[in-house]
């Protein structure tokens, strides 16, 4: 620890002693009832901290008089601390106040103290999982594709990961209650380089930036078809873990694993893990999507859920009966229509999958007194895309979908008076390599690897909407 630490300490321990003794013989004077003013006993050494005491004495008396309990003070259940050196230097972060509480009977010495808040700091900047995902990946301007593919975590870092935010997702409900303001995120698919762009143009759920008063809701499908599903769902996880109540996470269709064993996701965990720690932490992963909420009710005004209502959903109950830990195999009709229905046209995806059109979206809603539907799952060409006379607005956050569309990818910010805001991030233009360079030691080479090549040659797409398709058109999913 820095001396600047070990000072701190010393001068909050010293500040908090001098408050306890101000405000013990402030008790004593009201019990011999010497009901005095601490500026008036001190004189010219009266402190600020004499002054707040002697209001809040004040106060409590007035309260007395008028039969009002006090309101009592209470400590946050966080601190925030800016680092000054070693590798999260420059970064404020949040500690919980638990790590750093301090021995209780007795006294500790000056020495002692400093000492337990080494060992504590040592432990949540160093061993935490989540600060070491949130610190290596959350750098939206920095940020680059590895040129080695190896990612950064091993299988067990993973395994915690997942263990720690599989409690608090089992504590939440199936449709959570959220309150506004919320930013709103459709697909991500693996392309961790929208996000940073994302949070780059729109703010970063970090304590440097909005997250302490906006939410942070993603509907899903953070996995397969792009090149970067590791990175996606471990720093979504690890912000959900530090941000339990901020980052809000529901399940897509692909977050289980019959499906992204097919997609993609299966491939880059052997592929840059290894395949004995890769099957693990799939594994981990998987097991952990059984317990993702399913919908998120904001305001109770607003549902928003990753595929729709289909053909069997009515209610909002019906949503929250359904049972969790939950396979896809063992899902019912009304899960598949949650995660996997289609929107607004006939349905060329698969059988057993339906649609649903604007009298099925004004039902559900005014069965359920709710005002708009906000759904993903679909690649729409603007980013986003309203249906039903403005009801229903499907959501898309990846740009350039699996390479071949030239969609914009958006999200939707719901401000406190319940106005929403889409916000568009638009494709990057291609990068444009030098005939010198070598193409095996570029970094696209390195990315452009023959396993997602071949997914995206063998796979079906979800195909885009929203302009007329261009005849001929070799570079459009119509020609695929």
């Amino acid at each position: 620890m820095s001396k600047g630490v070990e000072s701190l300490v010393e001068a909050s321990a010293a500040e908090a002693e001098a408050i306890a003794a101000t405000l013990a013989a402030a008790k004593a004077r009201q019990i011999n009832g010497e009901v005095e003013s601490p500026e008036r006993d001190r004189g010219a050494e009266a402190t600020s901290s004499g002054k707040q005491m002697s209001s809040m004495i004040k106060m409590s008396d007035s309260a007395k008089q008028n039969n009002v309990a006090p309101t009592s003070v209470r400590l946050h259940h966080r601190a925030v601390t800016a680092e000054t050196g070693g590798p999260l230097g420059g970064m404020v972060r949040q500690l919980s106040m638990d790590s750093l509480k301090m021995k209780e009977g007795g006294s500790a010495s000056g020495h002692q103290k400093v000492l337990l808040l080494q060992e504590n700091c040592l432990i949540v900047s160093i061993n935490s999982v989540p600060k070491k995902v949130i610190a290596n990946l959350l750098n939206s301007r920095g940020w680059k594709p590895p040129v080695q593919r190896q990612f950064f975590l091993d299988c067990n870092e993973i395994a915690d990961l997942c263990d720690s935010a599989e409690r608090i997702f089992s504590s939440e409900p199936r449709v959570l209650q959220l309150r506004a303001p919320v930013k709103i995120f459709g697909d991500l698919h693996g392309q961790f380089g929208e996000l940073m762009r994302l949070v780059d143009e729109y703010g970063a759920p970090s304590t440097a930036g909005d997250v302490a008063y906006i939410d942070y809701l993603f509907l899903g499908d953070y996995v397969d078809r792009g090149q970067h599903s590791l990175e996606t769902i471990t720093l979504l996880l690890a912000l959900k873990v530090e941000y339990p109540n901020n980052v809000p996470l529901i399940r897509g269709n692909h977050e289980a694993a019959d499906i992204n064993a097919c997609f993609g996701f299966r491939i880059e965990c052997i592929e840059r893990m290894g395949e004995r720690d890769g099957i693990w932490a799939w594994h981990s992963i998987n097991r952990l999507f059984n317990w993702l909420p399913l919908a998120a009710l904001i305001e109770k005004k607003i549902i928003c859920m990753h595929g729709g209502i289909g053909r069997s959903i009515n209610h909002v109950e019906q949503i929250e009966n359904i049972q969790r830990p939950i396979t896809m195999e063992a899902g019912s009709i009304i899960l598949m229509d949650l995660l996997c229905v289609e929107g607004l046209r006939p349905n060329a995806r698969g059988p057993g999958l339906v649609t649903f059109g604007p009298d099925r979206v004004m039902e559900f809603c005014n069965n359920n007194d709710l005002q708009l539907i906000v759904r993903a799952h679909e690649c729409v060409m603007d980013g986003f895309e309203r249906f039903a006379q403005g009801r229903l607005i499907t959501l898309f956050s990846a740009t350039s979908y699996c390479g071949t569309a030239n969609n914009a990818g958006a999200i939707l910010v719901l401000g406190r008076d319940l106005v929403v805001v889409p916000k568009l991030i638009h494709p990057l233009p291609p990068v444009m390599s030098s005939p010198e360079a070598s193409p095996e030691a570029s970094p696209e080479h390195h990315v452009e690897d023959t396993w997602m090549q071949e997914l995206n040659a063998n796979r079906r797409p979800t195909p885009t909407r929203g302009h007329p398709p261009v005849a001929n058109d070799r570079g459009s999913l119509a020609w695929i």
